[in-house]
């Protein structure tokens, strides 16, 4: 290391704190890099934060797979990303919708999200993360499931069990031939996050038809393994239907001739 970077070193805020225990609680340096990381990893997440999108927040909520016999404080927990601001999509949604339309599409996302990743929020998360009161959540909730929405908090799995996500919806009524638009109000997100939604079910389809594995085809599309086995079961499920099928034939033959073009192109390109 050059004497620059030397001394650009030890102005870091990890220098800082490395400092501090060493000269303040005489812990020697080895213990203080190990205190060090296990904060980090505590307080930040080391690799779900270097991931974080613009918009996006890091919460503990409780683990899915926790039992309800515990109190909720002694339950085991998880770290997941929820996505608070999708940016321009966000902004689209609140101008057709105004502020409740778009947090209603935010209480859909993030307990989804959460769901994805292995845990599960309760309405006090919910109030925390979107700044209101909890009497908001129950309204806006309420709301929701009254238009045909399975909110996935902790309260509906501790009753019912963990139901079908609103991915799966959306894809299954784009299979049923409904417009972007229509699907996208019904939400409360924008008619591009319904085309990347069925952009990636399309995606996973493909490669699932090439013979990949749920590990690989999660890895691929940086879809989460619970997301791509929901997809894949939709999959299987609308094999039974007729219609269904048709519909999914015509898009995976539209995918197949752009991904022609796109090759031609190139070709010429070259």
């Amino acid at each position: 290391m050059s004497t620059t970077n030397q001394r650009l070193s030890v102005k870091t805020a990890e220098a800082m704190f490395l400092h501090r225990l060493e000269c303040e609680f005489r812990i020697p340096p080895r213990i203080g890099e190990q205190v060090m990381e296990t904060a980090r990893e505590t307080l930040f997440g080391n690799e779900q934060a270097e991931k974080m999108q613009a918009g996006q927040i890091q919460a503990i909520v409780t683990a899915l797979a926790a039992s309800f016999g515990p109190k909720l404080s002694d339950s085991s927990r998880v770290r997941v990303t929820l996505t608070l601001d999708k940016g321009v999509e966000d902004v689209q949604v609140r101008e057709t919708e105004g502020a409740e339309g778009l947090r209603r599409g935010r209480i859909l996302r993030v307990t989804e999200e959460a769901i994805e990743q292995g845990g599960v929020l309760t309405q006090e998360d919910l109030a925390r993360v979107l700044h209101v009161d909890r009497r908001t959540i129950e309204r806006d909730i309420r709301a929701l499931r009254e238009a045909g929405h399975s909110v996935q908090t902790r309260g509906l799995v501790k009753n019912v069990g963990r139901g079908q996500t609103h991915k799966v919806k959306i894809i299954e009524l784009w299979l049923n031939r409904e417009g972007y638009e229509k699907i996208a109000r019904w939400v409360h997100h924008s008619p591009q996050a319904i085309k990347r939604y069925v952009s990636t079910f399309l995606r996973l389809v493909v490669l699932h038809r090439q013979g990949k594995t749920a590990t690989e085809i999660a890895f691929v599309t940086q879809s989460s393994p619970k997301l791509v086995q929901d997809y894949l079961a939709l999959y299987e499920k609308c094999q039974q239907n007729p219609a269904q099928q048709e519909k999914l034939v015509e898009e995976l033959e539209r995918v197949s001739v752009w991904e022609r073009a796109q090759t031609e192109k190139k070709g010429r390109m070259a």
